[in-house]
């Protein structure tokens, strides 16, 4: 490349580029070019699962809410149901959200924006036999022997088959006693964010160990006629996400667990020492979205085998001027969507059963229309009183 040479009138000479730009000035064109480049790139972060989000729908505010993207990287909305987040950038899932709303015949044009509220915290989990089960922020050069010290594995823990299963979906089953005795530093990994520990009972254990969805997971102590709602109750309860159709009931001397259905269980079932209680999460926290004539529309946590009144009642009941009759559940059904209408006033009756409900339904209570400032209501009202003064007259 040619470059031309300048002298001032000093005799001082001056270097240009091509472009004519002095030297020193093309350099400094260059920094800052880059470092834009590089504040742009800082800017299109990438969605990571466990990120808060706040996203706005500005036709529609019952839409616009901080949600959370789940472990798998997902998160669920209404009307559209379950999105892949993790991996897009706040921009690319808006315009995701608006295509699918549009797409849907949701709403026309919608404005869709998302802001990265909250980045996830690095974190393990632990559960099985230890007294403090959960979920502990992830430290710099944190191995197994440190979670297990958080968790307090109790007296009841086999630690010589510790499973571990990482977010790939690769699973180890560790000596944690080969180490504590030999130093062996194989059965002490280091561990990475979003592993899953679990410590097992020990085969034989007096106790029974309730794990997953519950209040407190941990040991249960085995006590003579020891039932399996019992130990749950024992546990602290179920939480609102769990899985109680999916529950399983291991036990020491049997290989194969047995699945239990909460809901549909007719009798108690008796344990024994060493049984073991896995109550799983949903996995989608799901709601269904309420709207119109009822106290406090928005999202409600849809639970098993929920129906339209228990909806309804969720939302603080009907205001009074609600027109109960013609109830519409919009129900998304691949590409298209199914419309229930419901009377709920032959609910009511006991002449109509209640409609059940799905996971992101969305549900209208329509209020009647107001016709303020319009010169049609006060001509229906005096028709009305002619109609009534003419019957009457004719008699």
């Amino acid at each position: 490349m040619a470059s031309i040479v300048l002298k001032g009138r000093v005799g001082s000479r001056i270097l240009l580029t091509p472009c004519g730009y002095p030297k020193d000035a093309m350099r400094t064109v260059l920094c800052l070019t880059g470092l834009l480049w590089l504040l742009h790139a800082w800017a299109e972060v990438k969605i990571l699962p466990g990120d808060s989000l706040k996203i706005t729908v500005e036709q529609d505010a019952s839409l616009s809410r901080v949600y959370k993207v789940d472990d798998k990287g997902n998160l669920q909305m209404p009307l559209i149901g379950v999105l892949k987040a993790a991996g897009l950038t706040p921009d690319e899932l808006a315009r995701e959200i608006a295509r699918r709303l549009r797409e849907g015949d949701y709403i026309r044009n919608p404005q869709v924006k998302v802001e990265l509220l909250e980045r996830a915290k690095p974190s393990v989990s632990v559960a099985g036999a230890v007294r403090k089960a959960g979920e502990f922020t992830l430290q710099e050069g944190w191995r197994l022997a440190d979670a297990l010290r958080e968790a307090e594995p109790s007296e009841a823990a086999d630690l010589s088959a510790i499973r571990l299963e990482r977010q790939d979906g690769t699973m180890l089953t560790l000596n944690f006693l080969k180490f504590q005795r030999e130093g062996d530093q194989k059965e002490n990994p280091e561990l990475r964010p979003g592993d899953r520990i679990f410590v097992p009972l020990q085969p034989g254990g007096r106790n029974v160990i309730v794990v997953g969805a519950v209040q407190k997971p941990g040991v249960v102590p085995y006590e003579a006629g020891l039932t399996l709602i019992q130990a749950i109750g024992k546990a602290g309860g179920t939480l609102p996400e769990a899985d109680t159709s999916r529950i399983t009931l291991k036990r020491a001397d049997t290989p194969t667990p047995q699945n239990i259905d909460l809901n549909t269980l007719q009798q108690d079932i008796p344990l024994q020492p060493g049984d073991q209680i896995t109550v799983p999460y949903r996995a989608v926290r799901q709601f269904v979205l309420i709207r119109g004539g009822v106290r406090r529309p928005g999202l409600i946590a849809y639970a098993e085998r929920m129906t339209l009144t228990q909806a309804i009642e969720a939302a603080g009941g009907p205001l009074p001027e609600a027109k109960l009759e013609r109830i519409t559940i919009e129900r998304p059904a691949g590409k298209k969507t199914q419309r229930i209408v419901v009377n709920l006033l032959q609910v009511a009756q006991g002449t109509r059963p209640d409609e059940p409900l799905q996971p992101g339904d969305t549900i209208d209570v329509p209020l009647p229309r107001r016709r303020s400032g319009s010169i049609e209501e006060p001509l229906r009202v005096l028709w009305l009183l002619l109609s009534i003064y003419f019957l009457i007259a004719r008699r």
